[in-house]
């Protein structure tokens, strides 16, 4: 499935939902929680995502529009575990949040904040990378020092699957060297992006983590 195509699929739940005035946050956030989907009732397990969104000066730092696009590829690369991902939660975080340049800024934005036993998503407008200085990167797979519990920090720069690439890191995943794997990093003409995804090897890894997660209560089923 092409870009278009989860673009057409993510925005379809969108239509009927009224479009709040940009800088009212309230309204911005329950049009975020509203306007995106709940798990697929197909899929063996269903986990919840908190959203944390910077503010700029016009209201939340991304659109529903375009956690809907991180979304629906997430749960279409999880969809061979018998995951499916659903926002359960969305709260604003401060202005300062729309640029996360240091380690100490990264755990900052957590500070507090990893309540529940959901997977937190935290969204800014520029990422830095902290082992080279003066680039930016388009998401993280971060965790508080001195904790191991994982959460995710995703620019809104970030193309459609980068959530699904972090997630996958949640779920115990390194960067991979498999041609098909949205957890390979390299430049690569072959496949192409459109049919890349999680390699059998990684599904494999995945699922012993995913059932950890849950008997440890880390992360809990959705109700459906």
């Amino acid at each position: 499935m092409g870009r278009a195509a989860v673009l057409v699929i993510a925005l379809s739940g969108l239509a009927a939902v009224s479009r709040p005035a940009r800088g009212d946050v309230g309204a911005e956030l329950a049009a975020v929680t509203g306007a995106l989907p709940a798990c697929d009732a197909e899929r063996a397990h269903c986990v919840g995502l908190q959203l944390h969104i910077a503010v700029a000066d016009d209201g939340l730092i991304a659109t529903p529009a375009w956690l809907a696009v991180q979304l629906a590829a997430a749960n279409r690369h999880f969809a061979p575990l018998g995951v499916g991902f659903q926002v359960v939660g969305a709260d604003a975080l401060p202005a300062a949040a729309a640029h996360i340049a240091t380690r100490e800024e990264r755990d900052a934005v957590a500070a507090g904040r990893l309540t529940g036993k959901v997977i937190h998503v935290f969204v800014t407008g520029k990422l830095d990378d902290v082992d080279r200085p003066g680039e930016i990167i388009r998401g993280v797979a971060w965790h508080l020092r001195g904790s191991d519990r994982k959460y995710v920090i995703l620019s809104t720069v970030a193309p459609e699957r980068v959530l699904a690439h972090e997630l996958g890191h949640v779920f115990g995943l390194p960067h991979s060297t498999y041609a098909i794997s949205i957890m390979n990093k390299t430049e690569r003409a072959v496949p192409p992006p459109e049919q890349r995804t999680f390699a059998d090897e990684e599904l494999a890894a995945m699922r012993p983590v995913l059932k950890r997660l849950l008997r440890d209560r880390v992360i809990a089923e959705v109700a459906r």
